[in-house]
């Protein structure tokens, strides 16, 4: 019997052996992948991003996959192959930011493994802070992610860390360096305290987005008086991007306190101040809300044509609501009574509705449009662009049977720009086709 037990034990053992080496040929795998991370800091900034960039999603896919099965491993070598991206990227030109969205999934990644399998927490607290303080300003991330894996040892190690630099950290334009700002913030986010992080918050109301911070975490908090108050008084701080998240904010609520008709005045006022096309889609949002924006729509588009009107900068903004009301009409005589104050790409769009319909409305508009193009020395591209308008406007003359005025007009296209050699041949191959 004992013989037996024995002999079943010998190839369990073995699978056991055998899972255990793949474990560490896997492991080892991961690890060149990861070397493959470093970049001759010789080669020319724009050459391999994408390769690169498919490097390290492999990275990032083969980490992932490794915390199902070798967890302890994955923290080291997620930090590991951050560090090498954060340093490729001061010398990549990364302007598309591809490899910059695939470090911050890598930066995920590494905050997965590190809930699963916690590192020390005083060296994870000490490595966060070196990226957030003195690294390049990458990889972004957020301290709510790394939790569980701090705990309450790390995080007092952090908060030790930013109470040092903070008492020897020099101004930046008057205000507490950006790093130690956001560790700041997220420390006391993690507290769950929200009198606590709002008071964090409320050093540096710098822009509008501190106040949105403020008043969602009051909003989130249940405490919806204290979000309006705090929404209310960040309107008109800061870009106009937070602004208007802001404001979106301040919205919704005073819808939830009922009070819609203050809502529909705040969009109103907005829009008189500035008749601008986010504006009005602001103002319409509001009002469809509120169901009053049958009644409204028409004195709106009169208050953006009288806009338009004493500022032709407005006339943009005009047509292109114009289109979103399906008045194409309107908008192609807007377009007409303005053909100076819109830009090229919006002319276009403008010729592209009405061709179809109106072949003869759109000759007069392309050949201006090809005239502008011929005159921007600046644009190395503006003879094969001019070339594409051309084969447009042949088209145009096509639909109303009239090929012998397209001939004419290149005729006298040739004649005015025949010093212009490069497109003189382009035009001859286009005549000729």
């Amino acid at each position: 019997m004992v013989r037996f037990q024995h002999a079943l034990s010998v190839p369990r053992n073995a699978c056991l052996t055998a899972v255990f080496v793949l474990v560490v040929v896997e492991v080892e795998r991961v690890r060149r992948l990861i070397d493959g991370l470093r970049r001759d800091r010789r080669m020319h900034p724009r050459h391999g991003l994408r390769e690169y960039s498919q490097r390290v999603r492999e990275v990032a896919a083969a980490c992932e996959e490794l915390i199902e099965t070798e967890s302890a491993s994955v923290p080291s070598l997620a930090r590991r192959a951050v560090d090498l991206v954060t340093t490729t990227l001061m010398y990549l030109h990364d302007s598309s930011g591809i490899v910059g969205d695939d470090l911050h999934a890598l930066m995920a990644v590494h905050a997965r493994a590190c809930a699963a399998v916690p590192p020390d927490p005083k060296r994870l607290a000490a490595w966060l802070a070196t990226l957030r303080l003195d690294g390049p300003g990458w990889p972004d991330f957020e301290l709510r992610d790394y939790a569980a894996a701090l705990g309450q040892k790390g995080r007092g190690e952090l908060a030790r860390i930013v109470d040092e630099r903070t008492k020897t950290a020099q101004p930046e334009f008057g205000r507490t360096p950006f790093g130690i700002r956001i560790l700041s913030e997220q420390l006391a986010e993690l507290t769950g305290d929200v009198d606590r992080y709002v008071a964090v918050l409320a050093e540096d109301l710098y822009a509008a987005s501190q106040y949105l911070k403020i008043a969602t975490v009051f909003r989130n908090a249940g405490r919806a008086s204290d979000a309006e108050k705090w929404a209310q008084r960040g309107l008109g701080i800061g870009n106009p991007i937070d602004q208007d998240k802001l404001r979106d904010l301040y919205v919704d609520l005073l819808f939830e306190r009922g009070a819609a008709d203050e809502a529909l005045a705040l969009r109103w006022q907005l829009f008189d101040q500035h008749p601008t096309a986010s504006h009005y889609r602001d103002l319409r949002c509001t009002a469809e809300r509120t169901g009053d924006w049958r009644g409204l729509r028409d004195e709106a588009l009169k208050r953006l044509h009288h806009a338009a009107a004493k500022q032709p900068a407005f006339a943009d903004h005009l047509v292109g609501v114009l289109l979103d009301e399906g008045e194409q009409d309107e908008a192609w005589r807007v377009t007409v009574d303005h053909p100076d104050d819109l830009p090229e790409s919006r002319w276009q769009q403008l010729i592209d509705l009405r061709r179809p319909t109106h072949p003869k409305d759109v000759i007069e508009p392309w050949q201006r449009l090809i005239q502008h193009r011929l005159e921007a020395s600046t644009d190395k591209y503006r003879y094969s662009k001019a070339i594409t308008m051309l084969r447009r406007l042949r088209d145009a003359y096509r639909a109303i049977d009239y090929a012998t005025g397209f001939e004419t007009y290149l005729d006298d296209l040739r004649e005015r720009h025949k010093r212009k050699t490069s497109f003189i041949a382009e035009l001859d191959r286009l005549a000729a086709g």
